[in-house]
């Protein structure tokens, strides 16, 4: 129950690496761009789009995501926890 209620309080540690967070950047822009696209003809899918691009935004600006949290994974290698350890910057481990 405390893992839970860490991930709905949002004070977990970064997760998300460059390379995923890279990808969520397309995936966003995509989104946005669908959004756009079905603005005028389809109102729902301009929604779900929009909906899509802003949780890939904010994922990638925080560098955490709740459902790689509550998988357990953690996408960042072994170079960037070099360079978040020299920063003195907190990440999550992989749990086994």
């Amino acid at each position: 129950m405390n893992r839970f209620m860490k991930g709905i309080r949002y004070s977990y540690n970064r997760n998300i690496g460059w390379q995923d967070r890279t990808l969520r950047t397309i995936v966003g822009f995509g989104a946005l761009l669908g959004a756009i696209y079905f603005f005028n003809s389809n109102l729902t899918y301009a929604v779900l789009l929009g909906v899509l691009a802003v949780a890939q935004f904010g994922t990638v600006l925080s560098a955490r995501c709740i459902i790689c949290y509550f998988a357990g994974q953690c996408t960042i290698d072994h170079k960037e926890r070099k360079s978040l350890e020299a920063k003195g910057i907190n990440y999550e481990t992989q749990k086994n």
